[in-house]
């Protein structure tokens, strides 16, 4: 550290007071693209010392995080407690199309309103961009990437770092600073129902390479890369948004598996590492990893030598919430060694959470040495970005000639094209003849996830197949098809000669995907062909005849995947698949649930997290 930047943080920490620090240690959600009082008051007043885009979803206090609340209704006000305006709208719509520009501009107000602070510190600005579904800004065709098992399917190291370079410059242009991403879980449960293809895949030693290489594809791009779920997720057999999970792996396996994973991240040089809402008894019986000392500041710092920022898995989750209050849990985080705290759907929950850090200070339940250390390791991290400079100051022409530049759209397609991969053709129905008349059944993908325009849209796949053919009868359903949406594509299928669907998969959606209606096609008599974007048995089902793998409900690869069927396009024969599908071959096909209608959302509901 040079005595310069040493000398400036330290003057920053002396000035600030309690409050200000305990606000540094908390990252809010901004979602949509304009300001509303509240948006504005997480950083003025409770000292935000960053904002989590969602630019597809709608600010309101009314948010659920996965159907809870996560107001403790026994938190006791202090003396000098205050809150915030909040916003009361309904999920009427999701939000708007938010075109790079727009929310380059929209990112420079935040930094403007943050560096008009007394401590005139700027935020760090995080979003979620793994790829597949989960990409947290789709609109304005923005580039949009595979996520890492068809990373790997590829097998080209030097392509993950270009992809993680590139998509890197392209959100820094609009004044993103950190990607909560590289996934380090090494996905060794193949019936994994959270993890799955955002892990590179299930051999440590395979994926380390590709781990490292994006880790410094997105650092040298000026974006801190955050490495997560710390201590590894890929074991698990439930979802920590629903649950407490235990990894009970030994300590010598989770050296070798989980713990080689986050270390070649930890030597490429990751700025952030994610921890997971998991307990680990090889190293701490009490404790989930976000809680647990041992785990983060003994194993983490001591052991495997980490140096880099501390940040927790979205604090409202069930996982966290069902046992600790969260402004309880925020203390005991940060305390345990976390340094910046991600509350996700928590609005009503942002000053009950600030005040609980705070308190514990003032009660001697958390030393403020502690808070000074995280501060200054978040503070250190702004410094070197630049942020102090240039904060604010983004061009928004410059994102634009990223987004829009045809080399860079056009190595989209290209690495959308390599990891096309035909799982099996036992029939021979591939390429499509245009003298068949095809159903064409297309999953109505959720709306949070799209870009809502006309590139990235809910029938990119029908649209695609009608460049083909009009030989096609076209249908869509719901992710998870009811019983009316069977009963419609059975009464279609009765006039076609082959009936090609999609069959995605995606972890938001409890019920499963369409096999199913695969299974009700066949029972009917049809030859399928499936679309999926995920290789193991929820989306490859070995009811279909023919499936094609594309690793991605992205719009690139939607469209490539499509021309893969007409022949137009070939499989890259040096892609293979990722991972190791043996023991799941064992299993029997899996029983899937009668059909039924969907849950209504609640008001205001996300059915998305970070994780």
């Amino acid at each position: 550290m040079s005595k310069e930047k040493d000398d400036f943080i330290a003057a920053k920490i002396a000035k600030m007071s309690l409050l200000e620090k305990c606000g540094q240690l908390l990252t809010f959600t901004w979602r949509g693209a304009y300001l509303t009082p509240s948006g504005i008051e997480q950083i003025t007043k409770l000292q935000a010392g960053g904002v989590c885009l969602e630019p597809y979803a709608l600010e309101t206090c009314k948010n659920l995080y996965w159907g809870r609340s996560q107001v403790d209704p026994n938190f006791k006000k202090p003396a000098d407690y205050f809150d915030i305006a909040h916003t009361y709208f309904e999920s009427r719509a999701y939000g708007v199309s938010v075109r790079p520009e727009e929310l380059t501009e929209a990112l420079n107000k935040l930094q403007e309103i943050a560096m008009n602070r007394d401590s005139g510190i700027p935020l760090h600005i995080t979003i979620d961009m793994e790829g597949d579904f989960k990409n947290d800004y789709t609109a304005g065709g923005v580039l949009q990437f595979i996520p890492p098992m068809g990373i790997t399917a590829i097998g080209d190291v030097d392509l993950a770092y270009k992809i993680a370079n590139l998509m890197g410059r392209q959100m820094a242009a609009m004044g993103v600073t950190q990607f909560y991403h590289p996934v380090c879980d090494v996905n060794i449960n193949p019936l994994n129902p959270e993890i799955g293809v955002r892990s590179f895949g299930d051999n440590p030693k395979v994926i380390a390479k590709f781990i490292a290489a994006t880790v410094r594809g997105y650092e040298d791009a000026g974006i801190t890369a955050t490495i997560k779920h710390f201590a590894g997720r890929g074991d698990s057999a439930t979802d920590a948004h629903d649950v407490l999970d235990v990894c009970r792996g030994d300590k010598k396996r989770m050296q070798e598996v989980e713990l080689a994973a986050f270390q070649a991240g930890v030597d490429a040089g990751a700025s952030a590492l994610m921890t997971a809402h998991t307990i680990y008894p090889a190293y701490d019986e009490e404790y989930p990893a976000t809680l647990s000392k041992k785990i983060l500041t003994d194993l983490l710092r001591g052991e495997m030598g980490f140096k880099g920022i501390i940040v927790s898995d979205a604090i409202g989750m069930a996982a966290i919430l069902k046992k600790w209050p969260l402004p309880l849990a925020c203390a005991m985080a940060i305390k345990a060694g976390v340094d910046t705290i991600l509350l996700k759907a928590d609005d009503e929950s942002r000053s009950q959470c600030l005040f609980g850090i705070k308190q514990a200070v003032e009660n001697g339940e958390l030393s403020e040495e502690r808070v000074d250390d995280a501060v200054r390791r978040l503070l250190n991290r702004k410094y070197d970005q630049g942020l102090f400079k240039k904060a604010g100051k983004m061009d928004p022409k410059e994102t634009a000639a990223i987004v829009r530049s045809k080399e860079n759209i056009d190595f989209s397609w290209e690495v959308a094209h390599k990891a096309l991969l035909v799982v099996r053709d036992d029939r021979k129905l591939l390429p499509l003849s245009k003298d068949k008349k095809i159903l064409v059944v297309e999953q109505t993908i959720p709306y949070e996830f799209l870009g809502k325009d006309l590139y990235s849209h809910a029938h990119m796949f029908c649209e695609q197949m009608t460049k083909h053919s009009t030989n096609l009868i076209l249908d869509d359903t719901g992710f998870h098809a009811e019983e009316e949406d069977i009963e419609e594509t059975l009464r279609l299928a009765k006039d076609a000669d082959l009936v090609v669907m999609t069959n995605y998969y995606a972890r938001i959606e409890k019920r499963g995907n369409n096999t199913h209606l695969i299974k009700a096609l066949k029972a009917a008599g049809k030859d399928v062909v499936v679309v999926t974007n995920f290789p193991y048995r929820k989306g490859t089902t070995t009811v279909a005849d023919a499936v094609v793998c594309n690793f991605s409900g992205t719009p690139d690869s939607i469209r490539a995947s499509v021309d893969l069927l007409w022949g137009t396009i070939k499989p890259y024969p040096t892609t293979k698949m990722p991972i190791d599908l043996s023991a799941e071959n064992n299993l029997p096909e899996e029983q899937t649930p009668a059909p039924e209608k969907s849950p209504e959302k609640k008001k205001g509901q996300i059915w998305g997290g970070k994780c």
